[in-house]
């Protein structure tokens, strides 16, 4: 079994998408309208020691919490429009759900108090 990486990146997503997500399996693919830098050098990093990298998510419709995760295939940024496009597969519940402050910031090791800047958090170990 693969290890996961010490950093992860967390998203935002809505509940429905994420349940039909789940019930499908699979690979999907998700579109930032940002440039996700750091997380493509930190997942080419995490590749390089054979480790995958989490993406963590909330759920946009429904209060804070970690409540789904999955491992990262592929982070493309477009050159032109400086989207990401963020390929990930095995999406799996968190249960029971887990705090935001549980991760902490990439920059500083703090725990996360509100919105989590994407591509700095710190994944937190169980």
């Amino acid at each position: 079994m693969t290890s996961l990486s010490a950093y992860c990146i967390h998203t935002f997503r809505h509940s429905s998408d994420l349940r039909r997500q789940e019930s499908e399996g699979g690979s999907h693919e998700l579109t930032e309208r940002k440039s996700w830098i750091t997380g493509r050098r930190l997942l080419a990093s995490a590749q390089q020691h054979g480790e995958q990298m989490p993406l963590l998510f909330s759920r946009a419709d429904i209060g804070d919490g970690i409540f789904y995760w999955a491992t990262i295939d592929d982070i493309t940024i477009d050159d032109q429009t400086r989207e990401t496009i963020c390929s990930y597969r095995s999406l799996r519940a968190i249960t029971p759900p887990r705090k935001l402050p549980e991760l902490r910031l990439r920059n500083g090791n703090r725990p996360v108090s509100g919105p989590v800047p994407r591509c700095t958090a710190r994944s937190a170990r169980a």
